[in-house]
């Protein structure tokens, strides 16, 4: 019961405590434009318009970068494609082709090789099992081979997207501030501006 009614007090006393040591709003200070190192109203009018240039380029910044976790988990799920995304497209397409002809050719020689092993556990002559024991190793290996160029082209691919996403969205912040201060016609957030 004591709980209940000392809670109510205590908000009430830490209100009164609040209002009781507040200052007064001081609009003299509030409005002084020379704090900002503004002289007149051609100064605030300049100031405004640098900042809305700035809000515009880092918006368009924010729809056009290119996330950067998100783009290796694409180049995780399929090598390429996070190089694709920050328009390195002879290097992704390059990428993509070795990591499938890999995979491909890996694919094929074990099928190769599992086909002649089948063979091999069927035989029941020395010369028969010794043949198709031959015949299964090599493609294995082949097959191994390949296993582990793949993986190399996909940690490749894996450091290439770290770099390639950091050059993008630097890049991007450049090409952005000359789209902007060398046409007339803008493309914003808001739509397109021309300043004359």
């Amino acid at each position: 019961m004591r709980s209940n009614f000392m809670k109510p007090v205590l908000l009430l006393l830490l209100l009164c405590f609040g209002l009781l040591s507040a200052k007064p709003f001081d609009i003299q200070a509030f409005s002084d434009s020379t704090k900002y190192n503004w002289q007149d109203y051609q100064d605030r009018a300049e100031f405004r318009e640098d900042l809305l240039t700035r809000q515009n380029r880092l918006q368009l910044y924010e729809l056009e970068s290119v996330a950067f976790n998100a783009n290796i988990l694409k180049s995780a799920v399929m090598p390429g494609w996070g190089q694709l995304s920050t328009k390195n497209n002879t290097k992704g397409t390059l990428i993509l082709s070795l990591e499938l002809v890999s995979a491909i050719g890996a694919l094929y020689f074990h099928d190769q090789a599992k086909k002649n092993y089948d063979k091999y556990y069927a035989a029941h002559q020395i010369d028969d099992i010794n043949n198709y024991w031959g015949k299964a190793e090599k493609p294995y290996h082949y097959s191994l081979m390949l296993m582990g160029l793949g993986s190399i082209i996909w940690a490749y691919n894996i450091y290439d997207v770290v770099i390639s996403t950091n050059e993008y969205n630097a890049n991007l912040w450049q090409d952005i501030i000359q789209r902007g201060s060398s046409s007339p016609l803008q493309v914003t957030p808001t739509g397109v501006e021309f300043r004359f």
